[in-house]
Order: C-alpha cells, then structure tokens, then sequence
C-alpha cells in the first residue's frame, strides 16, 4: 500500500483529496492544524501541525513519518490566505505567507526527499492562477503562490537524481464548498462550469501514476479556460 502525505487535508479540496485518495486504497497522512469534521475510514492518519511554526517541522514530519515505512508522495496544499494591499501592508501576513506557502513546503520537501528511496517519487503543489494573474489588494497570497512556480521547477531539476517528479496544479474557481453558482458564473468558463474538487483530484492522480514520469517540473492550469480568456470592458 502507497502513502500520500496531505497538508491542509482537514477541509476544502485537501479534505476530497484525502478521501479520493483512501478510496483509491492508498494510506492517507493528514497535516492540518484544524481537525476534520468528517467522519473519515480507511488507512487514515491524522496529525496535528501548524506549517507557520517552522521551528517544529522537523518534528511535525518525523510524526508523520511514524504512520507509514516510506511517504511515497507528498502533496503540498494547505496554504494561508489573507490579504492585504500595497498601502496597508501587514508583515505579519507576509510572513505567515511566506512561511506557510514558501518555507514549510521547501522544509517538508527536504524531510521528504531524504526519507525517499524508491523510483517513482512525487511532490506535487497545490499553486493558484492567482500565480499569474491579480485581483486588487491580495499581495501577500499572490507573492507566494509566485514563488510556488518558480519552487516547483528547482525542485524538479534538483531532485533529478532522487527519481523524484516534482510538478504543480494552478486551479482557478474550484467549488469546494458547494455553493449556489449562477448561470453566468458557469457560463464565464470556456468549460462552462465552475470548477469541483474532484478537477483537482483527477489531476493529482494523473501526476501521481507512475507512469508519467516525464510530466516535471510543470505548473498545469486547471481553471476551465478562464486565463485564456479575453475580457474586454462592457
């Protein structure tokens, strides 16, 4: 049985990546700092951990490391989101940014890559459209998801010689908490729909098939076409 470790596996699309993956008869890992509300079956283990406190990620991986003989993957997608524009800039929230969406998943990476000693390792990030394009007054979450991108392929070309694959997902609107979405909203995507968790999950289990081990160091975008989509002013 393989081991996928999850961070930020409590809720949203880490929590249907959690349950995609022990429905596909994996052991499933979840790092969360919140416990999860739903009830979960299967080789699950949770641990506790907050990634903005750096100082215990060594300790926080070795506890995860304790539930299985070898993390096989490990999936970066917890990530902190509040933001704030240019004028009002908080550092405080540029460094739990920077700590939680930069630092941890470097650390984790580290603790992972050492542990690892088979053929077919991944390391996949959860990253955001908001890598490559804006809304107003959201620096500190689109600074870092940056940062992920470039992450991701120095990860890969490092990690070459560990057989490890290391590549991203960017998704856009994902309905991850199964909400009224109007007609127009799903109509705004070329795919004409909102994304779902299960988008996510499809390509996380496209990256984790041992057989794609050419997909590397890559940043695919799930988003139902919208960043390629020309919006003029009405």
């Amino acid at each position: 049985m393989k081991t996928v470790l999850i961070t930020g596996g409590s809720s949203g699309i880490g929590l249907a990546l959690v349950k995609a993956y022990l429905e596909a008869e994996w052991r499933v890992i979840n790092l969360d700092k919140n416990t999860p509300r739903d009830a979960i079956k299967g080789e699950y283990h949770f641990v506790h951990g907050d990634l903005n406190e750096i100082e215990r990620l060594n300790t926080i991986f070795q506890t995860c490391k304790d539930n299985t003989k070898q993390i096989d993957v490990l999936i970066h997608n917890a990530a902190y989101q509040d933001n704030c524009g240019l004028l009002d800039l908080d550092e405080a929230k540029l460094d739990e940014a920077y700590n939680v969406n930069i630092k941890a998943p470097l650390i984790l990476s580290k603790h992972y890559a050492n542990q690892y000693l088979g053929r077919h390792g991944r390391i996949i990030h959860i990253n955001s459209t908001r890598a490559f394009m804006s809304e107003k007054n959201t620096i500190p979450y689109t600074m870092s998801k940056g940062a992920m991108t470039a992450i991701t392929h120095s990860l890969a070309v490092t990690l070459q010689d560990k057989k490890i694959t290391v590549n991203a997902i960017a998704p856009g609107w994902i309905n991850s908490k199964n909400a009224s979405i109007s007609d127009a909203d799903h109509h705004f995507h070329p795919s004409n729909r909102v994304g779902i968790t299960s988008d996510v999950a499809r390509a996380c289990f496209y990256i984790t098939d041992e057989d794609n081990d050419f997909l590397n160091g890559e940043t695919i975008i799930l988003d139902g076409g919208v960043t390629k989509k020309m919006i003029y002013p009405d």
